[in-house]
């Protein structure tokens, strides 16, 4: 999986797949077409499916993947169906799915600086219709604004640059553990979000650079994979997008 390549094509939307690290974006892309005030494109994944495509014009990137995860990332062909997608996923109508191969249990406020008092998961009340929800603000944190920490209710006056998801908190939910693999949705998500989410509850993805205590696999890849797309599409028809995901 070290190149791009087309799952799905239609003619309103790409569902493309992400190599791990390739930027989906320019750093300052802010999702408006044809934007002169853009960074010029450079080996993102925007940029190479605007090349394959033949046609730049109203081609657009509905979300992101960090850097070093690898998965489903969706485009909109045209003007009107990125207004749709743009408003679907502000409205929570838009659901990413990734699977994620975790260390064992380790509290992240013993060996991270910055972290509140993690949530308390009981991973025993896991069942499909009760997904454990993960939740908070974030704040940018560590040197050069590299990373991102969690923000609770009581700690927002500490923080002066406090992100808040339409008001209330980002949410990661956790659908299924096997073992140490984790699945978790999430519809607006925030930078670093599952990443930091799951090393907050002390579970940090294996091989992660930033947010694990480097237990590490051969494969060396960051192990979080965005495996799955669900969303209706401009014509109302239900879709859902997969590739295998670690489990």
């Amino acid at each position: 999986m070290n190149s791009p390549y087309i799952l799905e094509e239609t003619e309103n939307f790409a569902v493309v797949f992400k190599p791990e690290k390739m930027h989906c974006a320019p750093r300052n892309y802010n999702f408006n077409n044809n934007d002169p005030t853009n960074e010029p494109f450079n080996n993102t994944l925007l940029d190479w499916y605007r090349e394959h495509h033949g046609n730049t014009e109203n081609i657009d990137i509905i979300h992101r993947l960090d850097f070093e995860t690898h998965g489903l990332v969706l485009f909109s062909k045209n003007e009107k169906s990125f207004a749709y997608f743009r408003d679907l996923q502000e409205s929570g109508g838009f659901i990413k799915e990734y699977s994620a191969v975790c260390s064992n249990f380790i509290p992240a406020e013993k060996n991270f600086s910055g972290f509140p008092p993690p949530p308390v998961l009981d991973t025993t009340q896991l069942s499909p219709e009760k997904p454990l929800v993960i939740e908070s603000y974030f704040r940018p944190y560590g040197q050069g604004r590299k990373l991102v920490r969690p923000v609770i209710e009581g700690a927002i006056k500490k923080h002066k640059e406090t992100a808040k998801d339409k008001g209330g908190y980002y949410k990661t939910k956790i659908v299924s553990i096997n073992i140490n693999i984790f699945k978790v949705q999430i519809t607006r998500g925030f930078r670093h979000q599952i990443r930091c989410h799951l090393c907050w509850a002390g579970y940090p993805i294996i091989n992660d650079p930033l947010y694990s205590h480097g237990e590490t696999t051969p494969a060396g890849e960051l192990s979080l994979r965005a495996h799955a797309l669900f969303f209706t599409d401009p014509s109302g028809q239900k879709r859902e997008y997969r590739i295998d995901s670690f489990a």
